[in-house]
């Protein structure tokens, strides 16, 4: 009291909007000036009201206690169960690296059963390019397809081996293909008439679009179709693989059972390093993060026995150790010295292959060496050398090889064109018809006067 006229009150640690109430009681008339006063004795009401009050808070702070009592003992339960948890996965991948170590251990490559350094014969005569690439590429599982154009740039080369089509000079430094309509297909093995059908589609594509007869197709006719044609054009490409894969299993040389087991520990490999991204994602929490490395380390060992179990049969791994020992061969052969050098007419099976291998350029260079008629043009069209001819004036392998290469990434951009495409239009199509819900905001009013806390004060 400062006066008769002035009382002040000191609270600490008041929140914000808390409305504060107090209510004055005295023995006699304090406040002579001020009128808001109740001239009655109301003192033994006012301490029963306030004392009602005082127990009501105390019942309060006594549940709230208990409630932070019950939420501190389901935490501890919580942090010894998931503690338990966490424990029971770690054993989990402790005895799945162990188990996986084990198998590792015993799991053998299958390896050659003579190594070669250099092989100069063709390991199977009637291989195509496609098989012959098959086996090679085989360690490397994305090889065949990133070297899909120069394989089909050597099923092409093959093809003019076999007469079932001819290159002509149509124009400076521009060849053509003329396909030989009279070729008998059950000459054929299946890539290659996957190749010559391919070929027989951009010509009729050709024919169509300029109106008239042509003759022979160029690289930039194939880009084209491939442009327009991307499903078709793809079809036949990315299927080379497959039907390559088909015809060395009939020989005997690729296993769909070894590959299988691969395949399981390929699976086995992805889902661990998944669940170890996952985890990692949540990394604040204890107990995704104990499972991350171990996870990482179950992929790593599952990625070794994959490695370990890719492998073709025993026969399908000497026959690549062969291909490998030639192409070696092929890439060195003007360093040996030999005193019987392979005869002109096998070099063009050789660059058959050695295009699918991609070193067909370091093979000419050294033909040129070893061969000086190579470029005597007399002499290699009067004894049947024609495409090996044009090989070696036109740089052909690079003119086919990077046309194919081109109407590959044509075909892959015209089909990824195309699927944006549908997919933007599809996005589009399913956005009408949908009904939005808006949430209307709720008022609610609490507890005091208008809704506001009150602290009530009684000084006596």
């Amino acid at each position: 009291m400062l006066d008769n006229q002035t009382a002040t009150f000191d609270i600490k640690y008041l929140p914000t909007r808390t409305m504060v109430e107090v209510r004055i009681v005295t023995t006699e008339n304090v406040f002579t000036q001020n009128l808001n006063i109740i001239n009655r004795d109301k003192i033994q009401e006012i301490i029963e009201e306030e004392t009602e009050w005082a127990n009501e808070a105390n019942r309060e702070r006594d549940r709230l206690r208990k409630q932070e009592e019950t939420m501190e003992l389901i935490i501890k339960i919580v942090i010894i169960i998931v503690g338990i948890i966490a424990l029971g996965i770690l054993i989990a991948l402790i005895l799945k690296i162990i188990k996986y170590a084990k198998i590792l251990s015993k799991t053998e490559k299958i390896k050659p059963e003579q190594e070669i350094e250099y092989f100069r014969d063709i390991p199977d005569e009637s291989a195509t390019p496609a098989e012959a690439a098959f086996l090679y590429y085989f360690d490397k599982e994305t090889a065949f397809n990133s070297n899909v154009s120069k394989i089909v740039s050597a099923t092409i080369l093959n093809l003019a081996l076999k007469k079932a089509i001819r290159f002509e000079e149509k124009q400076k430094d521009k060849i053509c293909i003329i396909l030989t309509k009279t070729f008998e297909w059950q000459n054929m093995n299946a890539d290659e008439k996957n190749i010559y059908d391919m070929l027989l589609k951009v010509e009729e594509y050709t024919n169509k679009k300029s109106k008239e007869q042509v003759y022979g197709i160029t690289m930039e006719d194939i880009e084209n179709y491939a442009k327009k044609n991307d499903r078709a054009f793809l079809s036949k490409i990315e299927g080379l693989k497959k039907v390559a894969q088909s015809g060395e299993e009939q020989k005997g040389n690729y296993d769909k059972e070894l590959m299988e087991e691969s395949n399981k520990w390929k699976k086995k490999k992805n889902n661990y390093y998944l669940v170890a991204i996952m985890c990692f994602c949540f990394i604040a929490l204890v107990l995704p993060l104990i499972a991350v490395i171990p996870c990482i380390i179950c992929g790593i060992i599952c990625g070794k026995i994959e490695a370990k179990t890719r492998n073709l049969t025993q026969k399908g791994t000497n026959e690549k150790e062969e291909w490998k020992g030639l192409k070696k061969y092929m890439e060195d052969f003007s360093l040996l010295n030999e005193r019987e050098v392979p005869e002109l007419v096998l070099w063009e099976k050789y660059l058959v292959y050695a295009t699918a291998f991609g070193i067909a350029d370091k093979v000419l260079k050294q033909l040129k060496v070893k061969y000086p008629e190579l470029s005597d043009e007399n002499y290699m069209i009067a004894h049947g050398y024609t495409y090996m001819y044009m090989m070696n004036r036109y740089n052909f392998d690079r003119m086919i090889g990077s046309g194919m290469q081109k109407a590959y990434s044509a075909g892959v951009t015209a089909r990824q064109a195309r699927q944006a495409a549908a997919a933007s239009s599809y996005s589009s199509g399913s956005g009408g018809g949908r009904r939005i819900l808006r949430r209307r905001p709720v008022v609610g009013g609490g507890g005091g006067r208008n809704g506001r806390k009150i602290v009530r004060m009684a000084i006596l």
